[in-house]
């Protein structure tokens, strides 16, 4: 067990990241109200406080009753400028500053204690090449790299990935304005849930009634918003899931008429088509019918047994059957799935899965880690045949020299909670092939519209640094039963 006492309990939950980034089973840390409390397990103790010399900042280690390791220091606090800030002025400035510095004392005394550095340092965020960027406008490209690398103590090799993606991605974003905005359509369904997916997507097997709900319920939405819509230019409608080519050739057809019926003008338009085993000649004529530009058929691995044992009910030939289909419709942005990390799967296997993938020379490939997420199939079974930490490192490493060896580059980046080795998903691409809509989605440059249930609208207001959130409902009978509470609270962000 686990246990923390801090003198900033504000920012209680940033200091249990820090501490999951090398103790990730550590799921319900125990929070102490007295500096006095011990347990016979491991207790971290952290002091912030201000005495007549200025501010200090204390953490100490214990494990069952002894004093494993102390760090103090002594912090200063400025702006970009190098001008002192108060932290006690209640600023949002004044708070990301004494925030950091907490982060980086526990990341600091963790890592001396478990003797490792991580991949990304003591970033917990999904988005480090947005913060990247950030650092960049502000104090030029070669101080953000430093402060990458000696003050979050991030690995030079991910600094210079995040470094790469941000100047892949400067053209797509140069133009980027307040009357731009992406679309999203979410299609919570799927004909079988794989066993590391924690979305909300529901079986289509078992539920048509809801599916048959839950689509005129979706078009509401999108009618209602309409006139907000009108009043910007989108640059991306992306329809994702669940997997919306699970649906029935003619209700995928009337949601691509839907779509196309709001958006006349022209913009960047995919569709998930994530499931091989969804992936039939008629629905992809229906896609290119109504103007969809870019598709995803995913492999995830083409090892058959490894399909089997994540319960993925294709097999790898399948994925080969769909992905040549869509190329024989005409499609030439294909993107597809490859998680890293699965398990018994080595690097060899890895090797394969890219290996079998570029016989069709994808417009993009999406390389995941592994992530357990607590709603999944395998957190609830306990999964014990993962690879380790080291292994999956030694995997990106292999796909990333693999896929840059044949002309990709790595176009955005995000991270989640619980990856195999703290580690990163980065989508690749041929050049002239990046979705306009993961870059806007993961660096947070656009607002975005976000139609059905789960989804999340985004509006941003770039003068004030501040992104404000209007979310839908996850539950599907739910969204069904409130729609018109969703769309009004898009009406009001917008």
């Amino acid at each position: 067990m686990f246990s923390l006492y801090t003198e900033t309990p504000s920012f209680f939950n940033d200091i249990c990241e820090e501490i999951r980034l090398f103790l990730p089973e550590e799921k319900h840390i125990l929070k102490l109200d007295d500096k006095n409390q011990m347990n016979a397990g491991t207790v971290l103790r952290h002091f912030f406080w201000r005495d007549e010399t200025g501010w200090r900042n204390r953490a100490e280690y214990y494990d069952a009753g002894k004093k494993i390791a102390v760090l103090e220091e002594r912090p200063e606090f400025a702006d970009d400028k190098k001008e002192p800030v108060d932290i006690t002025a209640g600023t949002l400035l004044a708070k990301k500053l004494k925030k950091h510095t907490v982060k980086q004392l526990i990341y600091r005394i963790m890592r001396d204690v478990h003797q490792k550095e991580m991949p990304w340092g003591s970033l917990t965020g999904i988005r480090p090449t947005k913060l990247f960027r950030e650092l960049s406008n502000r104090r030029g490209k070669g101080e953000a790299h430093k402060i990458f690398v000696d003050h979050y103590r991030v690995s030079e090799a991910k600094t210079q990935l995040a470094e790469t993606i941000c100047r892949v991605q400067e053209p797509f974003l140069k133009d980027v304005g307040g009357e731009d905005i992406d679309i999203y359509i979410g299609i919570p369904f799927c004909i079988s849930r794989c066993k590391y997916c924690s979305f909300i997507s529901r079986d289509l097997t078992f539920n048509e009634t809801i599916k048959d709900q839950y689509l005129p319920r979706l078009f509401y939405e999108l009618d209602a918003l309409k006139e907000v819509m009108d009043q910007y230019r989108i640059r991306a409608l992306y329809i994702g899931g669940g997997t919306p080519t699970a649906l029935e050739p003619h209700d995928l057809e009337q949601v691509l008429k839907k779509a196309g019926g709001l958006f006349s003008q022209h913009m960047e338009f995919t569709v998930e088509a994530g499931r091989p085993d969804t992936v039939t000649e008629e629905k992809l004529h229906i896609l290119k019918e109504y103007g969809v530009e870019r598709i995803s058929i995913n492999a995830q691995t083409t090892n058959d047994s490894t399909l089997k044992l994540i319960g993925r009910r294709h097999t790898a030939s399948e994925f080969e059957r769909a992905f040549a289909l869509a190329k024989k419709v005409g499609f030439q942005s294909i993107n597809t799935d490859i998680i890293l990390g699965l398990p018994r799967e080595d690097v060899g296997d890895v090797e394969k899965t890219l290996k079998d993938i570029m016989v069709f020379s994808p417009g993009n490939v999406t390389v995941h880690t592994l992530a357990i997420k607590q709603s999944s199939a395998f957190a609830e079974e306990r999964q014990n045949d993962l690879p380790g930490a080291e292994t999956v490192s030694e995997m990106v490493e292999f796909a990333q020299e693999f896929l840059s060896q044949k002309g990709y580059l790595p176009y955005y980046l995000y991270r989640q909670k619980y990856m195999s080795g703290n580690l990163e998903n980065v989508g690749f691409a041929l050049p002239g092939q990046e979705c306009i809509y993961n870059i806007d989605i993961m660096e947070e440059t656009v607002s975005n519209l976000a139609f059905g249930a789960g989804a999340i609208s985004k509006r941003l207001f770039t003068e004030k640094n501040l992104i404000e959130r209007a979310p839908n409902v996850k539950d599907l009978k739910n969204y069904i039963d409130r729609t018109e509470e969703m769309a009004d609270r898009k009406k009001k962000l917008f």
